[in-house]
């Protein structure tokens, strides 16, 4: 088949798969991407390093690390920090004040960052929105059933969460579908609406007394193109969705082989306590999803000794148009390279190390050779 030729079939299943929806459309990509040099090497060079260092703050265990435009690096840490560095890597402030009144939580939930403003979202359930300066703009009560989970985008216009629902306890110990819920609320926080629901697959435990616990080996992973047009996975199989806000609805759906993964130990598994049912064979598919440059880079689960994490790129339509290996900096206890959570954002990785004495460092690092 000529390329130009397969390139039209897949952008016509892409339009097929809208108008079909109900009937389960999926665009099959192939299992070779689009690119010349898809498979190659890219490796990271570290720009900057931000350290432990007790004066102001104190690393707990940072997560979700946030990137603005201009290089402004802000991220959670633990339920009291919301930590805020300016583009060179000095510290800023902890946006984080704790109490009942204006200005302050009682814990911190998440933490976002758009081009002008810093969001956090915590208990007593609230968002609340500062400039880069540290000065509070706006404070969101939330009512109402939002859920406790992340934010997926958040801007002047629109507002984004996302979270899981309450397992239902009456069909008693045994597998069932637990809804992970996106969630809309207006800029002036006083109303929200459920656009979409997602079902994960989890194993209940009902105790004496009504207690519940459950595990699950999968998430809702979201990101966002922009306010309206989301990429998300729920399964653990090799499955993206688009599903746009407007439409409330799923609109696209692709994928393309993969081979999974198999365990090799019983390692990963999330669940609500520390115990749980005997893990499936294979890991999820998909590690992350990450939006660079209006593309959907999927960070899978296959990492080699010889090359390293395995990215796929697909393009707003579902077309799968590159693949990439990233060396891993970081190590296992076996010295194999590790999965590691990134941030990708102005053609670098961000993410967390813990260093063999035991401090854990905030590094960033260009990509070279993509």
């Amino acid at each position: 088949m000529k390329k130009g030729l397969g390139t039209s079939l897949i952008t016509l299943m892409g339009l097929l798969s809208e108008c079909a929806l109900g009937f389960g459309q999926i665009v099959e990509n192939p299992a070779t991407p689009m690119a010349a040099n898809a498979g190659r090497i890219v490796t990271l060079k570290e720009e900057l390093r931000i350290e432990d260092t007790g004066e102001g703050y104190f690393f707990k265990n940072p997560s979700s690390i946030r990137v603005s435009p201009r290089g402004d690096i802000f991220f959670r840490d633990g339920q009291e920090q919301a930590l805020l560095f300016d583009p060179k890597g000095r510290f800023v402030r902890n946006l984080f004040e704790k109490g009942q009144g204006p200005g302050e939580l009682t814990s911190l939930t998440d933490t976002w960052v758009s081009p002008d403003r810093l969001y956090l979202r915590g208990n007593p359930a609230k968002i609340l929105i500062f400039d880069f300066e540290g000065n509070l703009i706006k404070e969101l009560p939330l009512r109402g059933g939002t859920p406790a989970g992340r934010f997926i985008w958040a801007d002047s216009a629109n507002l984004l969460l996302s979270g899981p629902g309450r397992p239902d306890p009456s069909g008693g110990t045994g597998l069932i579908d637990v809804p992970w819920d996106i969630v809309a609320i207006t800029p002036d926080g006083t109303s929200q609406e459920r656009i979409g629901s997602f079902s994960i697959s989890a194993f209940l435990e009902v105790e004496a007394g009504g207690t519940i616990s459950w595990t699950s080996w999968n998430q809702l992973q979201v990101v966002a193109l922009n306010g309206n047009s989301l990429f998300l996975n729920s399964s653990p199989g090799y499955l993206i969705e688009n599903f746009v806000r407007d439409k409330k609805a799923v609109v696209l759906r692709f994928r393309r082989p993969y081979a999974r993964q198999k365990r090799t130990g019983t390692g990963g598994i999330s669940s609500s306590r520390g115990s749980g049912p005997v893990a499936p064979d294979f890991w999820p598919d998909i590690y992350a999803l990450h939006i660079v440059d209006g593309r959907l880079w999927v960070q899978t689960w296959t990492v080699t000794d010889e090359k390293g994490i395995l990215f796929d790129v697909f393009d707003a339509e579902g077309r799968y148009i590159d693949n990439f290996y990233l060396q891993s900096l970081i190590k296992n206890v076996d010295g194999k390279p590790a999965r590691v959570r990134m941030t990708i954002a102005g053609g670098c990785a961000y993410f967390k190390e813990e260093t063999s004495d035991g401090l854990i460092v905030i590094r960033k690092c260009r990509l070279v050779g993509l």
